[in-house]
């Protein structure tokens, strides 16, 4: 098999691996900036270096082929949201250490597969997929062309906000869910009706706006989503794996769990999750497990019939065993008693 070629950094390589770690934006201004890119060529060697450029990724490597190499890139639109196409006509892997975005592809040809904390997604043909956000992964594709649509991370999660009614949060996604037929036909209709109002430069701020904000709503009618309160600070490439813990612990909080469990789920030994959790949050796996339970039955009894429920039986669905350790944490927490929550 013919070998590699291995895309060359700019310069000396960071502690991360050549890639300057980019935050995520979750500023949501108003400003924002248009922005077009175009690039292509026939150099398979420069071709690589120039994607792992675009995609701020690390070790781009391409395969030879025997049929002559293309490539293309193209990307257009500003800082709420992108539309970008490529081509490149032979075999890529690489890393992507943290996409600071949303970002949703499908391949017009060919076929990538994603390999992210020990799980593999691997493309159907032109069905629309999800690249994982604020998470390292690494890829591998055929020879394709493909289509991304990038959404900043706070224009998302602000209008996902729209739909969950509270502040604006981290949104998960479910990354093993296949779309429904009629959703990924709906994301087609809303691409092709917005697309031409978020990539030209001379489209008015108001329709470039419409445009962006139907391409989001679509998304989130794409994949099932929830919204997780991820503490801004855990929010980098260095303190991954502590949010790795805290969106477990949101996703399993109605399960019995022990730090045994969130850290073995996080990659990390209990200990050392311990002394992360204690070091960005300043609280412990079982204590931050507790504030969650505590706001899950909080929700419950807001939304409850104070005649059809019993603050002892939301309670103990929630792991409270003991009534008075509840009502004392309850009251020290919201500043009220379940009870007065209850009778709202």
């Amino acid at each position: 098999m013919p070998s590699f070629y291995v895309s060359e950094p700019d310069g000396e390589p960071d502690a991360t691996g050549g890639v300057t770690p980019h935050p995520v934006d979750l500023t949501g201004g108003a400003e924002t900036t248009y922005r077009r890119v175009q690039d292509g060529g026939t150099d398979l060697r420069e071709a690589t270096r120039r994607l792992e450029t675009h995609y701020r990724g690390r070790r781009f490597e391409s395969e030879p082929t025997d049929a002559p190499f293309e490539y293309s890139y193209v990307l257009a639109g500003d800082d709420r949201l992108v539309l970008q196409t490529s081509s490149f006509s032979a075999p890529m892997r690489g890393e992507i250490p943290f996409p600071g975005q949303y970002i949703v592809a499908w391949n017009r040809s060919g076929r990538t597969t994603l390999h992210q904390r020990g799980h593999t997604f691997t493309s159907d043909g032109a069905t629309p997929f999800l690249m994982p956000a604020e998470e390292a992964f690494s890829f591998e594709s055929t020879p394709r062309k493909n289509s991304m649509v990038q959404l900043g991370t706070a224009f998302l999660e602000q209008t996902a906000a729209e739909r969950h009614g509270g502040p604006s949060q981290r949104i998960v996604f479910d990354y093993a869910v296949t779309p429904r037929p009629e959703v990924v036909s709906a994301w087609r209709a809303t691409v092709a009706s917005s697309a031409a109002a978020v990539v030209a430069e001379q489209a008015s701020p108001i329709m470039r706006l419409d445009a962006q904000l139907a391409l989001a709503r679509a998304l989130l009618d794409l994949f099932p989503w929830h919204a997780v309160d991820v503490p801004v600070g855990l929010r980098t490439q260095e303190a991954a794996r502590v949010r790795h813990a805290v969106e477990y612990i949101h996703a399993h909080a109605a399960e019995p769990l022990t730090p045994a469990d969130i850290a073995a789920a996080s990659g990390m030994h209990t200990r050392t999750l311990q002394t992360s959790m204690k070091e960005h949050l300043g609280t412990s796996p079982a204590a931050y497990l507790r504030q969650v339970r505590l706001d899950r039955a909080r929700d419950e009894l807001l939304a409850a019939a104070p005649a059809d429920t019993r603050v002892s039986d939301v309670a103990r669905r929630w792991g409270f065993g003991n009534f008075g350790r509840f009502a004392g944490a309850y009251a020290e927490r919201f500043d009220e008693y379940p009870r007065d929550t209850l009778a709202r």
